[in-house]
């Protein structure tokens, strides 16, 4: 009798969960656990995307979570959705559910980048069972993929709406209308805009848009029908508005509302405008939207101190114990992702990496609402952006932060420097100056990344000095001269150069004494420092002042960082 080979079990897959809720990671793992080769439940976006990047995984599960009163929490339904979009472009191989109410399917499948190859589980029906039953079914391939499905759209869209996780910090819009015609205007206009949008065409599409995306702006049809009962319900989405989006600015727009109505409107719900569309202009309706938009102005100071302002007020207070080494870092390193393993440094452990990660996003999404109190939800941040499993400090014309302002002084006094306008070179080389009121973050000395930004600082600044002392002395003050060449001793001790300024500056007062002394401070230095000689162009200078010979009363000439020769023979 011929034994039949008995199959091989087929590999367990690894599996990956974002769940924020506690009571559900529970009972996921109570479901899963010893099933399957490798599990790993994350609590947080950042902890999830840093375990999807460690190693590849068969299958994920998100959960998402959709909570109405959810508008100041650490996590929300637009992080599951960023986490989907992360899986669908970086993660192929990974089968996706998504676990949620039933009534944020169809949303969901309306959502631009997201695929609507997922298995959809509502959480209503949800049991250790069902689960099991579309694990297996990915597990052995034997079949397609369940599909999320489609119920077709109401009107058709001239334009697809952007993906989720573009156009991060620019206004976010959500049209509610039901006519075709203004639809697709107000849809071209934010496109054109570089907005991002998004549309329904009843109160239900509305509500479950809200429910999973956060908007700065809605722009509402009061008239707008529900598509079941066809009475108008967009009061009712007002309502909703007022109570759950307290953050988010409603516009209303409409051709058919009365006097009446529309006060009803300005004096019962928090309308920032009303737009009538018999007399519609696409300007006046951008400019009302960029109204809307919070674009404090952010003023940053890190020399001498660390202090912040908005809108002209300070900022003493970000939410969180560890919140301002955190931001002192994204400042440090603006325009640049900045790893959540990298910030993790700046706060105290709290005893395993998920409670360090749920830390992270409190602490980043506490000092996302101190700058801009009027986020709808942290993650608008138009200063903070999440990046994967980065995060970026994004500087803009509203945001002054002293250091970018001395260079651009700095890099002003040159231009002007090479044109030959002098006095407006000194005047913008002392406004450079001016704004060094110490070293960059002194606090923070012993913390290694602080340290490569605070000798760049001090370089530009006794660039500065050594410059408009040459602009002094070429102008003949030479006090002022003497001065900020002192000053720039004070930052860089070793700079042979600034000495060889000074003597020149002493010997052309006439005070060849003080010149010598200065001459001799530098043999010394470089002697028992650096054992090494002086360079032959300072032995030069001090021969010639000594010997009374004519010499040039500047180190560089203005505006063209020629060297000045030794002496007038």
């Amino acid at each position: 009798m011929v034994m039949s080979a008995e199959r091989p079990a087929a590999p367990k897959p690894k599996i990956a969960i974002l769940e924020p809720r506690s009571a559900w990671r529970a009972k996921l793992q109570e479901t899963l656990a010893g099933l399957y080769s490798h599990l790993v439940i994350s609590a947080t976006y950042d902890e999830f995307l840093v375990a999807l990047q460690e190693m590849p995984f068969d299958l994920a599960i998100v959960d998402l979570w959709i909570d109405d009163a959810a508008g100041d929490a650490d996590h929300s339904a637009q992080d599951s959705l960023e986490a989907l979009l992360y899986l669908t472009e970086h993660a192929l191989q990974t089968r996706l559910v998504v676990i949620g109410e039933a009534d944020g399917r169809e949303p969901l499948l309306e959502t631009p980048g997201i695929s609507d190859q997922i298995a959809f589980l509502p959480r209503e029906q949800f049991s250790p069972e069902a689960l099991q039953a579309i694990i297996t079914r990915h597990e052995d391939h034997l079949s397609s993929p369940i599909s999320l499905g489609h119920t077709g759209v109401l009107i058709s869209l001239e334009l697809q709406p952007p993906r989720v996780g573009t156009r991060i910090g620019m206004p976010r819009v959500l049209i509610v209308e039901d006519q075709p015609f203004w639809l697709n205007l107000f849809a071209r206009m934010l496109e054109e805009a570089n907005y991002f949008w998004r549309v329904a065409t009843t109160y239900a599409q509305a509500l479950g848009r809200l429910r999973l995306e956060s908007f700065h702006v809605v722009l509402l049809n009061p008239s707008v029908s529900a598509a079941s009962t066809g009475e108008a319900q967009n009061w009712q989405l007002l309502d909703y508005l007022t109570r759950h989006c307290p953050r988010t600015k409603l516009i209303a727009i409409s051709g058919k509302l009365s006097a009446s109505e529309v006060a009803k409107l300005f004096i019962g719900y928090p309308i920032r405008g009303y737009v009538d569309k018999n007399s519609f202009d696409k300007n006046s309706l951008l400019s009302l939207i960029e109204r809307q938009i919070n674009k404090s102005a952010l003023r940053v100071q890190t020399l001498g101190d660390f202090r912040l302002w908005r809108d002209g007020r300070q900022i003493t207070h970000l939410g969180a114990p560890e919140a301002e080494l955190l931001l002192k870092l994204l400042i440090t390193r603006r325009n640049t992702a900045v790893p959540a393993s990298d910030l993790l440094q700046c706060l105290a452990p709290q005893g395993s990496l998920a409670r360090d990660f749920a830390r992270l996003t409190e602490t980043i999404n506490a000092v996302r609402f101190a700058l801009e109190p009027e986020l709808p939800r942290p993650a608008d941040s138009r200063l903070i952006l999440r990046e994967g499993a980065s995060y970026r400090f994004v500087t803009s014309h509203q945001v002054e932060i002293d250091v970018d302002l001395l260079e651009q002084r700095l890099n002003e006094a040159r231009l002007s420097e090479s044109k030959g306008e002098i006095a407006d070179a000194i005047r913008l080389y002392e406004q450079a100056i001016a704004l060094y009121q110490g070293d960059y973050l002194p606090a923070d000395r012993h913390i290694a990344w602080t340290a490569n930004e605070r000798a760049a600082v001090q370089a530009l600044y006794a660039n500065a000095l050594n410059r408009i002392a040459d602009l002094y002395a070429h102008e003949g003050d030479l006090d002022k001269a003497i001065q900020a060449a002192n000053t720039a001793l004070s930052v860089d001790a070793y700079a042979e150069i600034t000495y060889r300024r000074l003597m020149r500056y002493h010997a052309c007062k006439g005070d060849r004494k003080a010149a010598a002394a200065v001459y001799r401070t530098l043999v010394k230095l470089f002697s028992e420092l650096f054992a090494e000689p002086i360079s032959p162009l300072t032995q030069r200078l001090y021969e010639d002042i000594a010997a009374d010979r004519p010499i040039s009363c500047v180190e560089v000439r203005p505006g063209t960082g020629e060297f000045q020769a030794l002496s007038s023979d």
